[in-house]
């Protein structure tokens, strides 16, 4: 199952709740620390062990090379399986309604999730408002996430 063109889940699913999609990201976070750390080793590999100097431009160049590798974990699981480990875990689902290319709108997901973050959630909280309790960017970008059930 992915995130590319299918619009309805093979098991019984119905809209996920708030507060399941926040747990999906409190774990995905243990996931993202991971990749920080690995992203953070490598580039100590290619510095010769040196650190990034604490500010200038080689800062910025390196925060946006961990945000690069970020990125590249939600989209990578998204388009591929329509779920990171963390929404895994919580047995939800992303479901793009249009066929088509997978990365430009997951990477529009990633750069509205950031948006969200630096709102503290409000962003997010505004699904309550919608029937599909999707937020304001997946429903510019056609998408849902779903809570997919116990087989019966």
């Amino acid at each position: 199952m992915t995130a590319r063109d299918d619009t309805t889940p093979k098991r019984p699913a119905r809209t996920a709740p708030l507060w399941r999609r926040a747990a999906a990201v409190a774990y995905d976070l243990l996931f993202v620390i991971a990749v920080v750390i690995l992203a953070t080793f490598l580039a100590l590999l290619v510095t010769g062990g040196e650190p990034v100097p604490p500010e200038g431009p080689a800062q910025w160049l390196f925060r946006l090379y961990l945000l690069a590798w970020i990125a590249a974990y939600f989209v990578f699981f998204w388009c591929r399986f329509g779920q990171t480990p963390g929404m895994k875990v919580w047995r939800l689902l992303l479901i793009r309604e249009t066929d088509g290319a997978c990365l430009a709108p997951m990477l529009m997901r990633f750069v509205f999730g950031l948006l969200c973050i630096a709102t503290l959630g409000i962003l997010f909280l505004a699904a309550q408002a919608d029937p599909k309790r999707r937020t304001w960017f997946d429903q510019r970008l056609s998408m849902r996430v779903v809570q997919l059930l116990p087989p019966a």
